[in-house]
């Protein structure tokens, strides 16, 4: 299985760091989440496969995005080259010097690879043609997911026009995550992947102390043990409590004591039942630290809601005023809007 796959009109992009913790966590089974950083032979190779057995793929550029990797098999040169032999031109992203050195690829001579200060190389072309329409890509791995992510959402946003009972208000759009989850499996892996790696920045240190996951429905149940694999933390459900491999059937067998809590969630619209969730934690004795989720409702602008408030949660994907109506999403009230 291939997770980072994203087409584009002129290229297709591979994540070589999401595939490496796929193939460490769920093919070899050496258990390092997110936290390995060396690239093996078995996952190029993986992907070499990948392309080789595709009869759709029309594009003849391949992005590697190198982003996290600092070390590689000595043996991983001889298959990129296959793949370039693929008839494929090669783009990197988010290189080191180290690997370049490492691959021996110092001699392609293309002044549009420029070294920057840090000893890395944000694109390097593994190639050396003087003119070159690839030199005009504008290849930003955020932006891609983002486009990726947007296209594939819209195939779930479904018409609802109820009132949503917890928080009051009325619901023009339901977002069916359970069939994108379930139809989108490969593609979600590398959502959560990259939810994964914003837990690691956003509460670095506090991952040192094992907070705990909380997961809050049968769908975020999912995305909780998928994250929990990836980060290597312990997981609570609300109907059954407790680390990976012992959860408890008591809420009140659970020692909230001195304990962190990220609450996780498939979507968070108004927040409603991270709020409850919240409390419930903290009610207990224990330290709330904030919500993660795949998909977010952006009813406030990202100005009203600090960076460092707790109550912002940190997700893959928003929906806000520059994509609902694309989308199709729509919350509204029974109040009069302020120009009626």
């Amino acid at each position: 299985m291939v997770i980072s796959f994203i087409e584009s009109p002129l290229f297709i992009y591979f994540n070589l760091h999401a595939e490496e913790v796929i193939s460490s966590n769920y093919l070899n089974d050496d258990n390092q989440g997110i936290y390995i950083s060396s690239l093996q032979f078995e996952t190029i190779n993986r992907v070499y496969n990948f392309i080789k057995d595709s009869d759709t793929i029309v594009q003849k550029c391949i992005v590697l995005d190198f982003n996290y990797i600092e070390h590689i098999q000595v043996n991983i040169l001889k298959k990129i080259i296959e793949i370039r032999d693929l008839n494929f031109k090669l783009i990197f992203l988010n290189i080191s010097e180290r690997i370049i050195d490492s691959l021996s690829l110092m001699n392609i001579d293309n002044e549009k690879n420029i070294l920057t200060e840090e000893k890395a190389y944000e694109i390097f072309y593994f190639f050396a043609d003087t003119e070159s329409s690839l030199y005009e890509l504008e290849v930003k791995g955020d932006k891609l997911f983002y486009d990726e992510f947007k296209k594939r959402l819209k195939n779930y946003v479904v018409e609802y026009q109820k009132p949503h009972a917890s928080s009051f208000v009325y619901l023009h759009s339901f977002i069916d995550l359970k069939k994108v989850i379930s139809n989108e499996r490969p593609f979600i892996y590398y959502a959560l992947y990259r939810l994964a790696v914003k837990i690691k920045s956003k509460w670095s240190k506090q991952l040192s102390h094992n907070p705990i996951l909380v997961g809050q429905s049968l769908t975020s149940t999912f995305i909780v043990s998928v994250l929990s694999k990836l980060l290597k933390l312990d997981i609570l459900i609300f109907d059954k409590i407790g680390p990976i491999t012992k959860l408890y059937k008591k809420l009140e067998k659970h020692n909230f004591e001195n304990r962190e809590y990220i609450v996780v969630s498939d979507l968070v619209c108004l927040g409603t039942e991270v709020k409850i969730t919240k409390n419930l934690i903290e009610f207990s004795g224990g330290k709330y630290l904030g919500n993660v989720s795949l998909v977010k409702v952006e009813t406030l602008t990202r100005d009203d809601i600090k960076l460092d408030n707790v109550d912002r949660t940190i997700s893959v994907f928003s929906i806000t005023e520059n994509n609902n109506q694309e989308l199709k999403y729509y919350i509204y009230t029974n109040l009069k809007s302020l120009d009626e």
